[in-house]
């Protein structure tokens, strides 16, 4: 074991998890409790791709990137995130939809202010999760990581309203950390079949890489009104705030969440380790 290792910081949380899973609503509740600050996509692959194949070295980086941002929010109270209007939101697309056209991402990068007392030892939270979770196996050598899941339809449904890659089956903030990611989904010609073999790859790293308590499902955050963050950070089992499934969104359009149930429920994948058939099919029902 090296010297980084024996000094490491317990209180520099990774947080990864599945693309519109619910970790910016992680981030935004995490914020809420003290000492605790949680950033929203603050790196950015392109500072750590040139340093492969050498793990240590990514994971010194990141190391140092922890210490300044900690530095930072301490000396200046400013981090550097993904904000609205200076607040991680609970949801960092836009809530309406027009027609066919996916919502757009609202945040923008920059310096906001911390807004509380933090405390030496206080919980710094960082949210990457393409980048994260294809250097999981690495990361969660060194950092106590965490990742997000939600029902796999809801994933699916999700990811057809919002402009990001996974929409096209694609993922470019993870494929160059993991060329056999980019050799499966080169070989893929069908949009769903793509995504459903990101869904796999996403979740058979979550069960490889995590114990099962460090793996947080969307449905018992939002039942537990934030409480089963607690996992995360204990200082969550205060929390008490009203929310709301989004599972069975209106934004969804009725004929292609039932395209996407049918290809999902005739589909195998790391996500039905973590999601019964039976749930899929309850909230398709929903639909109909």
């Amino acid at each position: 074991m090296n010297n980084t290792s024996l000094k490491r910081n317990r209180h520099n949380l990774i947080l990864t998890g599945l693309p519109r899973s619910g970790t910016t609503l992680v981030c935004h509740l995490l914020n809420q409790l003290p000492n605790t600050v949680a950033l929203l996509e603050p790196l950015g692959p392109a500072h750590f791709v040139d340093l492969l194949p050498d793990g240590e070295a990514i994971l010194d980086k990141l190391e140092r990137w922890y210490r300044k941002s900690r530095r930072r929010a301490l000396r200046k109270g400013e981090v550097v995130t993904y904000h609205v209007d200076g607040t991680i939101p609970d949801n960092p697309f836009e809530e309406e939809r027009s027609g066919e056209e996916p919502r757009h991402w609202l945040a923008n990068k920059g310096r906001i202010r911390v807004g509380k007392e933090l405390h030496r030892g206080f919980y710094l939270v960082i949210k990457e999760p393409p980048m994260f979770t294809a250097l999981l196996p690495l990361l969660a050598q060194r950092f106590p990581a965490f990742a997000v899941v939600r029902n796999p339809l809801a994933v699916l449904a999700s990811w057809n309203t919002v402009d990001i890659q996974a929409r096209l089956g694609r993922l470019p903030k993870a494929e160059p950390f993991d060329p056999e990611l980019t050799r499966r989904l080169s070989a893929i010609e069908e949009r769903v079949e793509r995504q459903l073999c990101l869904l796999d790859w996403w979740c058979e790293r979550f069960e490889r890489c995590l114990p099962a308590r460090n793996i947080l499902r969307y449905e018992d955050i939002v039942a537990s009104e934030g409480k089963a963050l607690a996992a995360i950070v204990p200082g969550a089992r205060e929390l008490n705030k009203t929310l709301s499934s989004r599972n069975a969104n209106e934004l969804y359009q009725r004929d292609e969440v039932m395209e996407l149930g049918e290809k999902l429920l005739g589909s195998k994948g790391a996500y039905w380790r973590f999601y019964s058939r039976n749930s899929v099919e309850e909230l398709l029902a929903q639909f109909t």
